[in-house]
């Protein structure tokens, strides 16, 4: 019996929808800290945070959705994020949890869903879907220049 390959993704919601994002990507979840605007920083760059030394842009993925705006609370939560051409913060309404999930679970959405480059699949799980996000693709490459800017104020 050939064995099944399983991921794990760290499940977070907005707007009582819920997401995935892949485990290998997160460095950590950490509760809500306070968000330092940047003036000339595109619309869906929140801010940018301190994390031990490091200066990290905040994207707002309610402005990236189109989902409502909504105030920011202190139950709210940040995943931050390391891919291999950046890193960032994701501002969430909460992180739940890490599950487990196999390939047979996953439907690719390219056919389905092609002009959302950053949903690369939808989960089938038991308790519901999870629209699984391609980190790699939520941010342009025209973006990740903005992002770069935003970085450079880094701390020495």
């Amino acid at each position: 019996m050939p064995m099944t390959r399983t991921d794990q993704i760290v499940i977070f919601t907005l707007n009582e929808q819920r997401y995935g994002i892949p485990l290998g990507v997160v460095e950590r979840v950490v509760r809500m800290v306070e968000i330092t605007s940047v003036p000339t920083s595109p619309e869906f760059i929140h801010g940018v945070i301190n994390v031990q030394g490091k200066i990290l842009p905040v994207l707002d993925l309610r402005q990236r959705f189109g989902l409502p705006e909504r105030s920011i609370e202190l139950s709210d939560q940040l995943i931050i994020i390391n891919c291999a051409a950046h890193s960032f913060a994701v501002m969430t309404d909460t992180a739940c949890e890490v599950r487990e999930y196999s390939e047979q679970m996953q439907t690719e959405t390219s056919e389905i869903i092609p002009d959302l480059p950053y949903v690369s699949g939808v989960i089938k799980l038991p308790d519901g879907l999870i629209l699984l996000q391609n980190p790699e693709k939520l941010l342009s490459p025209g973006e990740t220049g903005s992002i770069d800017n935003l970085v450079d104020l880094e701390q020495p």
